[in-house]
C-alpha cells in the first residue's frame, strides 16, 4: 500500500478549509485507502490522528488510530478508523488542558515536527461522520471521551485550517520545541508563532 507525503508548515494548505465529500470516486477511494496507510506507517503508539489537509488534499477525511477500549493510553486494541465529513454534534460543557489540571496534556503534531503545546479540549465529543464500505459511504456515530475526543478534535481543526498552536496565542499557553537532545524547551518569542 503506497503512503503518501505529509505536508508540514508553513505550506498554505494547512491553512484552508477543507471541503465536504459528496460522492464516491475512484480518487476519494484511493485517497482513504493510503490515508490510513500514511498514518499507520507511523511507528508510533495509539493515539495519533491525520487529517487529508495534511496530505495536502482538501477534503474533510480524516484517519484515526485510536486504543477506543482504554481512553487513557492503555493497552487495549488499537482501531483504525478514516471518518467521512465528520461532524462533532454534542460535546461537555467544559474544556480542560488533559485529565491532569497540574501536568497538561502535550498535543503534538506530524506537520509540525518537534513542536508540543497544551490545548483546552471538550473532555467528551459525539461524532457523526461516514465510512467507506464497499464503495459506499454509511453513516456511523462515535462517542468518545478523554484522550481519544482529544485527537479526534485536533484532527477536525485540521478540516478547518486550525492548528494546535494557534490556542497558544488566543489562551496564552506555552509552546515547546524538542530539542537534539528530546528536551522540551519552551518557545520565548512568541512571534515565532506567527509563521506557522
Amino acid at each position: 500500500m503506497s503512503t503518501l507525503p505529509i505536508i508540514i508548515v508553513p505550506h498554505p494548505t494547512l491553512r484552508l478549509p477543507a471541503k465536504p465529500v459528496m460522492a464516491v470516486t475512484p480518487e476519494l477511494q484511493r485517497l482513504v485507502v493510503e490515508l490510513a496507510a500514511t498514518l499507520d506507517s507511523k511507528r508510533r503508539p495509539s493515539g495519533v490522528g491525520l487529517a487529508a489537509p495534511q496530505v495536502n488534499q482538501l477534503w474533510r477525511i480524516f484517519s484515526l488510530k485510536l486504543d477506543l477500549q482504554n481512553p487513557r493510553r492503555g493497552s487495549g486494541k488499537v482501531t483504525l478508523t478514516t471518518m467521512i465529513n465528520p461532524i462533532i454534534t454534542k460535546h461537555s460543557l467544559e474544556r480542560s488542558l488533559g485529565p491532569d489540571s497540574k501536568n497538561p496534556a502535550l498535543e503534538g503534531c506530524l506537520s509540525m515536527p518537534g513542536l508540543y503545546g497544551p490545548v483546552p479540549r471538550w473532555e467528551w465529543i459525539d461524532l457523526e461522520f461516514s465510512e467507506l464500505q464497499n464503495g459506499q459511504l454509511i453513516s456511523q456515530k462515535l462517542h468518545l471521551v478523554d484522550f481519544p475526543a482529544r485527537v479526534a478534535q485536533h484532527e477536525a481543526d485540521h478540516l478547518e485550517g486550525i492548528l494546535f498552536t494557534d490556542y497558544a496565542n488566543e489562551y496564552d499557553l506555552p509552546v515547546y520545541q524538542e530539542d537534539k537532545k528530546g528536551d522540551l524547551i519552551e518557545i520565548e518569542d512568541r512571534s515565532l508563532l506567527a509563521y506557522l
